[in-house]
């Protein structure tokens, strides 16, 4: 039975109390819409790859060849052949377990940005939990990641860049929190994409930005001895960077520590990213239930 959507224009948002309790009650109602969700899930994956020649192989392939690049260039740019030092497979590891997260990251925010708008005519026409439209993307970005953290760790064992041990049991709580930071962005950007369009356009830009300003290409250590007269700098920049501590969670769990890293800490640094994660929850939730009644005159 289809059920028709009916919009008041003078209906009130939601109060505080209300939305935080939408929010606890928000994996109940995932789980009541669970097929709706596998469906949206399944339809976003599958589009990626229908009609090319390799289909899901190419989820394989791009991870590969990206750590290809990041090897031959810069790896070969950190050698030092005047000491006839090589290219160091630890340098190509470190940048590419970075690349992998933050990409997936980028892009599954990127695709929530114009969820809502996209599926306007479900959002007008239809009762459903508009709140669910951006879940997909941000299960979507995990696979991806998976696929490269598995690429990750065959190269890097195989390099001898990685040693993989008891913290790789880590892992499945570091992508949780991964999951709950990307989901409360999706939920935010998706709402406030439904009022002013230019917000994915404007987030391409900052994502980009916010990668070089992460410490995906650089070491944490190497900020530190930088600013060693003014170390309230990086200490600022990394307290107000959700990435930060969630990129050394990663790497920590997948046993691949560079000693010029200066991480050590990994409950200390889950803690922090799990309060990034919960911070954006919140926000992006409340916010998008607090505007939803409104979407279907906006879109």
């Amino acid at each position: 039975m289809v059920l028709a959507r009916t919009v008041d224009t003078a209906e009130k948002a939601p109060g505080p109390s209300k939305l935080l309790g939408g929010l606890i009650g928000y994996p109940g109602l995932i789980w009541r819409n669970r097929y709706m969700v596998q469906n949206f899930f399944r339809r976003e994956l599958m589009s990626r790859f229908h009609g090319s020649f390799l289909g899901a192989w190419w989820m394989l392939v791009q991870p590969l060849f990206l750590f290809a690049v990041y090897f031959l260039v810069f790896g070969v740019l950190y050698g030092d052949y005047k000491t006839g030092e090589g290219p160091d497979p630890r340098q190509a590891i470190y940048l590419f377990s970075g690349v992998i997260v933050f990409h997936s990251l980028i892009e599954a925010t990127s695709t929530a940005c114009n969820v809502v708008v996209a599926n306007g005519n479900l959002v007008k026409k239809v009762a459903f939990p508009s709140e669910a439209l951006p879940l997909p993307s941000s299960m979507v970005s995990i696979v991806v990641y998976l696929i490269g953290a598995v690429v990750c760790l065959g190269l890097g064992l195989g390099l001898g860049a990685l040693s993989i041990g008891w913290e790789l049991l880590y892992l499945p709580l570091v992508i949780v929190v991964q999951f709950a930071l990307t989901l409360g962005m999706g939920l935010l950007l998706a709402n406030a994409n439904v009022f002013i369009r230019d917000v994915s356009q404007v987030w391409r830009i900052v994502g980009q930005a916010w990668m070089f300003v992460s410490p995906v290409f650089w070491y944490p250590q190497m900020l530190l001895q930088k600013f060693e007269s003014t170390p309230w700098v990086p200490q600022l920049m990394f307290a107000i960077n959700p990435m930060t501590p969630l990129l050394q969670c990663h790497r920590i769990a997948m046993g691949g520590e560079h000693p010029d890293q200066g991480i050590v800490d990994f409950w200390g640094n889950l803690g922090i990213a799990a309060a990034w994660a919960l911070g954006f929850m919140v926000l992006g939730y409340t916010s998008f239930a607090a505007s939803k009644h409104k979407y279907a005159d906006v879109v």
